[in-house]
């Protein structure tokens, strides 16, 4: 019989030596690829990584502060900036010791003119992944918010695209023929992806878009296409009229319909045209964007076109960004070190803000989520370290957050709401339900409203 022992032998060798180099260049290759970036064979003989896992439940993270302490020193701003504000419920802070002022103070300033009666319009993008994919969570803000201080209603950006379109129940959107698309998944820097993280192509395709949210059957919608470059015009047909597009810009915005009517009907023909969506909003109001995209870290925005960043920019499309991400850090029940994610996120809101200096920021952190530790389920014992990180990244990036998991009920939340009934989360002890993401949107908008009126006198609240 053949003796295969030298084979086994080879094979051990050989993956021992890719993991020793994977352990080795893990925090560099992480940004691109996520799943790597707790590898580490040689953790045993890492002394220092060692013990500082090991002391992370009794010890506060004191070389981090000091160094936060040291970045607000350096600020010329006379204000007090206190880190350990990222741990307080129902609060947008934005770290300064003084909260009477907003932490949004542009936007707020809009929403007052809107609640004056000016007819003005705050846009609002929500980037995320499947936390909030389907309109979750952001359905809940949108309404609230249309509700206090607009009274018009209008769903805002709806994708040609998209695997939740099954069960979205705020727009019904309906694509027929042949499409192509690239997206966060497999287009490289530098393609024209927008911020849903997706570009799509006509082959004489259909698209039907029918909003939802609008309530008063006499209300006015505005229908606008968001699309990319083409160097010839294109033509499209709008519930049966025909439209010619110019489109000479990395990011085009064009109007297709103004009327009391929810639903559009378009044809668009075969083309190299950029295309990213419709989006269906009233003329004046509050309107959010949700531009999730499941399973990504949000490391994948480093690859949206600096030029279309300027353009979006130029065009003065948002009033504010909110970047919600970082469940999908959160895979192995063991994990307790994210300098990988600071290492691969930082730069991205390094680099939104830079092209975005107009547009003001919000990070929204992570929610709860559980693994099952012995015979129960437990919230994630690295989830504290993920929040910090991710309050580092707002503080040194001078923007505001939301500590989503603590103003949703902090530890264990997520496995009551699997468990009770009414069922407010799914049993991947992840997922919120539909019933559970409206909690939490409630959470965020009772943040901002709170926020909101820190701007306005009590005698005129």
């Amino acid at each position: 019989m053949e003796n295969r022992n030298g084979k086994v032998v080879a094979f051990a060798l050989l993956s021992c030596i890719s993991l020793a180099i994977l352990s080795l260049f893990s925090d560099a290759v992480a940004p691109y690829w996520p799943l790597v970036g707790n590898i580490d064979i040689l953790s045993d003989v890492r002394r220092a990584r060692g013990d500082a896992i090991a002391d992370l439940d009794r010890r506060s993270s004191d070389a981090v502060h000091s160094s936060l302490d040291t970045t607000s020193r350096s600020q010329p701003d006379s204000s007090a900036f206190q880190f350990s504000q990222y741990l307080q419920s129902g609060q947008i802070v934005d770290f300064r010791s003084d909260c009477l002022n907003p932490s949004l103070p542009r936007v707020m300033e809009k929403m007052a003119a809107l609640k004056r009666g000016e007819k003005v319009k705050i846009r609002i993008a929500w980037l995320g992944d499947s936390l909030i994919e389907g309109d979750l969570i952001t359905q809940t803000v949108r309404e609230f918010l249309q509700d206090e201080f607009g009274g018009m209603h209008g769903v805002g950006f709806v994708p040609f695209r998209a695997v939740t379109a099954g069960y979205r129940t705020s727009a019904t959107a309906i694509t027929r023929g042949a499409w192509r698309e690239n997206s966060f998944k497999n287009a490289g820097a530098g393609a024209p992806l927008f911020f849903s993280g997706h570009v799509f192509y006509s082959g004489n395709g259909e698209y039907v878009l029918k909003d939802n949210t609008v309530k008063d059957s006499a209300q006015v919608v505005e229908k606008w296409l968001y699309c990319g470059q083409s160097d010839s015009r294109s033509v499209v047909v709008v519930n049966g009229r025909l439209q010619y597009l110019e489109t000479p810009k990395r990011f085009n915005r064009i109007l297709l319909d103004k009327s009391s009517v929810k639903t559009i009907r378009l044809k668009l023909p075969a083309g190299k045209l950029p295309l990213y969506g419709v989006s269906s909003e009233p003329e004046y109001g509050v309107v959010i964007d949700n531009l999730s995209f499941r399973g990504i870290s949000g490391f994948e925005l480093g690859k949206l076109d600096e030029a279309l960043l300027d353009e979006i920019a130029e065009t003065r499309l948002y009033d504010l960004v909110v970047i919600q991400y970082g469940v999908n850090m959160m895979f192995r029940p063991k994990d307790m070190n994210y300098d990988y994610y600071y290492k691969g996120m930082m730069p991205v809101v390094k680099r939104l803000k830079q092209h975005m200096p107009d547009i003001e920021f919000m990070l929204v952190s992570c929610a709860d989520r559980a693994f099952r530790y012995g015979t129960e389920r437990k919230t994630a014992i690295g989830l504290d370290s993920l929040l910090k990180v991710q309050a580092t990244i707002a503080y040194e990036n001078r923007i505001p957050f939301f500590n989503l998991y603590q103003s949703m009920g902090g530890s264990g939340t997520i496995v009551r709401w699997a468990e009770n009934d009414p069922k407010l989360a799914a049993k991947d002890y992840i997922h919120a339900s539909p019933r559970g993401a409206a909690i939490l949107g409630r959470c965020f908008y009772d943040a901002f409203k709170h926020d909101y009126l820190k701007l306005i006198p009590a005698k005129t609240q």
